[in-house]
């Protein structure tokens, strides 16, 4: 190996990669001014073999499955990434091509496309019968056994720089010097007989002999390396031609069930004595493929790939979550408010989120859940718009910030044009609330307010009330079926023109509401001329 594994350009090439994607607060800008003396010191560390990680961060993951996660100091993961670009041209020639876990180009929509492929070979294109058998290793990440995996790597390692470094991550024990975040739902901690991750699960008790942390991007590319030998077993010793495996989840297929019974126990056997591991169910029978094969976030079958039920379930209790927490009733239940002003942080998660399950779900059929979803949450659509005629792609309505320009026209344009069907903006201008445009109408009819000869905003007319019937009104509206995005107004940022922005959103509750008991009867309240 070349003498420049530690050369500062290296390192800061690693650096600028993991901060690639974090925000520049102003710590982070005040750690990347000091990053030369913090990289050039990790590199005389290095070199002088004095270098030792750090502490780690342990919390517990939220989820049906409670997971221990390790995370390494930043200038730890400067390392990691140095080791793992060093070792990846080693072992990537001896991977084989179906192994999808932690590669370039081969992660979860690729493996299911992949065995989409595998099944449309051994049915024929379903014409005639199959079986899967799937298989995963039990309790895999605090299982494995480092002076194991330490002799698979220095088989094909042969630089003394690469062995040392790898030596010294691998056995490195992270639960020995740790931090623990409790996290919002004030996890217990390890010392607690309450702690929600299982023995069998956890690194606590392994000491540094066994188990990699779940959270490193050692830990994952490890764990290749690891089941690499698994894979070889597999393609070399029992002929299987359509075999796949994603970190540790395996699929086999064959024409005949029994050859994957015989396969089984030849696994179970290798991954015995070869690997120090074991089957989570070693009497696994194989499944007909003909419903489809449940893997990596999706049922497959030969011709599509259908959403898993628990993914879909996973959304919905997103959602109905948000709605407990940020969604306020009115009225006996019969509308909905969000309040912008004290819950600004709370719809560009709920964003991320509506991304996160869009951009998963769009690979598969699952138009008609993601359809369901959003008639099921009525109030998504007074929040959300969709980006063009792309179903998938959603945006938030009401803009984050109050809205400033030198005009009123201007403001009121920008505001309008967020606004979704049947919404009416309750838009402040001084003393009173106005409605101009295509605005008018509607709010003069379900309002009952009379038309004003007054020029503004570029429109002759306008319908309006006094701010202090605002309620009154807003009730009258939901009651009447639309939106209310109420709009008030602000200290001026630019001379002559006051800001505006949306503080609340109002909404029938599922678009169907029955009268409440009725407020005081307003006459309309229209401006005078």
């Amino acid at each position: 190996m070349t003498s420049d594994l530690y050369a500062f350009e290296n390192l800061w090439r690693q650096y600028r990669a993991c901060r690639r994607n974090k925000r520049n607060t102003i710590n982070q800008l005040r750690f990347e001014i000091d990053a030369e003396a913090n990289l050039l010191q990790l590199q005389e560390e290095l070199r002088e073999h004095t270098y030792r990680p750090g502490r780690s961060i342990c919390f517990v993951t939220e989820g049906p499955k409670p997971r221990e996660v390790f995370a390494a100091d930043f200038r730890d993961r400067v390392v990691h990434h140095v080791l793992v670009s060093r070792l990846e041209p080693i072992f990537e020639p001896r991977f084989i091509h179906d192994s999808y876990a932690c590669r370039t180009a081969k992660g979860v929509l690729a493996a299911s496309t992949r065995l989409m492929e595998f099944l449309r070979r051994v049915t024929a294109n379903g014409r005639r019968p199959a079986w899967a058998l799937k298989l995963d290793i039990a309790s895999f990440f605090p299982s494995i056994d480092k002076p194991t995996l330490y002799a698979i790597i220095a088989r094909a390692v042969r630089d003394p720089e690469l062995r040392w470094l790898t030596r010294t991550i691998l056995f490195h024990d992270p639960a020995a010097d740790y931090h623990f975040r409790r996290g919002p739902r004030r996890t217990p901690p390890p010392s607690s007989e309450a702690y929600p991750v299982p023995a069998q699960k956890s690194l606590f008790g392994n000491g540094p002999e066994r188990g990699l942390p779940i959270g490193n991007l050692t830990s994952q590319f490890w764990a290749n390396v690891y089941l690499n030998e698994l894979d070889q077993f597999v393609k070399r010793e029992l002929r299987c031609r359509l075999y796949l495996r994603y970190v540790d989840d395996c699929i086999l297929l064959h024409a005949d069930a029994g050859v994957l019974c015989r396969w089984r126990e030849a696994i179970r056997g290798f991954v015995a004595d070869r690997l120090q591991l074991r089957l989570r169910e070693p009497d696994a029978l194989p499944q007909p493929v003909g419903r489809g094969v449940d893997f990596v976030g999706w049922t497959t079958c030969w011709n599509h790939r259908r959403p898993r039920g628990r993914t879909l379930a996973a959304c919905q209790a997103r959602l109905r979550k948000f709605g407990r927490s940020q969604l306020r009733r009115r009225w006996n239940g019969a509308a909905l408010v969000l309040d912008l002003e004290r819950n600004a942080e709370a719809l560009p998660a709920l964003r991320a989120i509506l991304a996160s399950y869009s951009g998963h779900l769009r690979h598969g059929a699952a138009y008609r859940h993601w359809a369901r979803l959003w008639d099921r949450h009525g109030w998504l659509v007074a929040l959300f718009a969709p980006v063009g005629d792309d179903p998938w792609r959603v945006l938030l309505r009401w803009p984050h910030q109050p809205v400033a320009a030198l005009r009123f026209s201007i403001q009121y344009r920008r505001l309008i044009r967020h606004a979704g069907p049947r919404t009416l903006l309750f838009c402040q201008v001084g003393r009173f609330v106005e409605f101009f445009g295509p605005q008018r109408e509607p709010a003069a009819r379900a309002l009952r307010l009379v038309r004003v000869g007054m020029a503004r905003a570029g429109y002759g007319f306008s319908v309006g009330f006094p701010v202090s019937l605002r309620a009154a009104y807003v009730s009258r509206a939901v009651r009447a079926g639309y939106v209310v995005a109420d709009v008030r107004e602000g200290e001026p940022l630019l001379p002559g023109c006051a800001t505006r922005a949306v503080v609340a959103i109002w909404w029938p509750r599922d678009g169907r509401v029955t009268a409440p008991a009725a407020p005081p009867d307003v006459t309309a309240g229209s401006r005078p001329a």
